[in-house]
């Protein structure tokens, strides 16, 4: 991909998340109910272990719903996000808080000096780099060695046998799918990120391998989405359910 492609592909994905902020905390999926917050708050600590008095970075923090758990923790936390619509609502939200929103692109982390942060999460984000390797050398070089990342994102283009049921019988149930506008502009950015042809644990465990990250652990999300889905229809329930979605978190050498 040219420099002016790849430029143009990430404007595209900002103004995709940027519209999409206004509502991205009443999307079942996203928000982190107080229900939920336990689940999430464990699945940090399995990847990233205790958070009590460390800096810990929030790649891609959104409207801070991530930024939220680890504060829970008793961890001091900077998001980073490219969308200033998203650290916006994050901001408000988060306000009077050990935490700091940083406007910066998640793929350079351009202006955070080298090994600062005992940890680093993000959520949702994996799937839409436009440079992976660039990502992953930025993400490991300000962790300090011996510090973990976790990932939790999932392959939004290949469909399992069960998948495929669960969204069949959500569309006999009239699910709504989502905004068409969203579901459009998702496929076209789909359509052109390195993981166009989908994004498995295995694949992303040999990437960050790759980038020099080690001790790879898998960790399960199934039942901390199925919380977050309460008060959606069954249809929305099963539809957004369909989707292979895991997480894996590896440590800085």
């Amino acid at each position: 991909m040219s420099a002016a492609g790849n430029f143009d592909l990430k404007e595209e994905i900002r103004d995709y998340w940027s519209r999409r902020a206004p509502g991205f905390d009443a999307a079942p999926g996203h928000r982190i109910d107080e229900a939920d917050l336990g689940g999430w708050q464990r699945l940090i600590t399995d990847g990233l272990g205790p958070l009590a008095g460390r800096s810990v970075l929030d790649l891609a923090c959104g409207t801070g719903e991530v930024s939220r758990a680890l504060l829970g923790l008793g961890a001091t936390v900077t998001g980073v996000d490219f969308s200033e619509t998203m650290l916006r609502l994050a901001r408000a939200k988060l306000a009077g808080q050990p935490w700091q929103g940083r406007l910066a692109d998640a793929e350079t982390l351009a202006g955070l000096p080298d090994a600062s942060f005992d940890g680093a999460v993000t959520r949702h984000l994996v799937w839409t780099l436009t440079d992976p390797a660039a990502a992953f050398a930025a993400w490991r070089r300000v962790l300090k060695p011996g510090s973990r990342l976790l990932v939790v994102d999932g392959d939004w283009v290949r469909e399992s046998r069960r998948g495929a049921l669960l969204r069949r019988i959500a569309a006999m149930l009239g699910g709504r799918g989502g905004s068409p506008v969203d579901g459009d502009t998702h496929r076209q950015i789909l359509a052109r990120v390195p993981y166009h042809d989908g994004l498995t644990r295995e694949r992303l465990t040999a990437d960050l391998l790759r980038a020099g990250f080690t001790d790879p652990r898998p960790h399960g999300v199934g039942r901390i989405y199925l919380r977050g889905l309460r008060g959606a229809s069954l249809a929305d329930r099963l539809r957004l359910l369909a989707p292979t979605r895991f997480a894996v978190s590896v440590a800085a050498g």
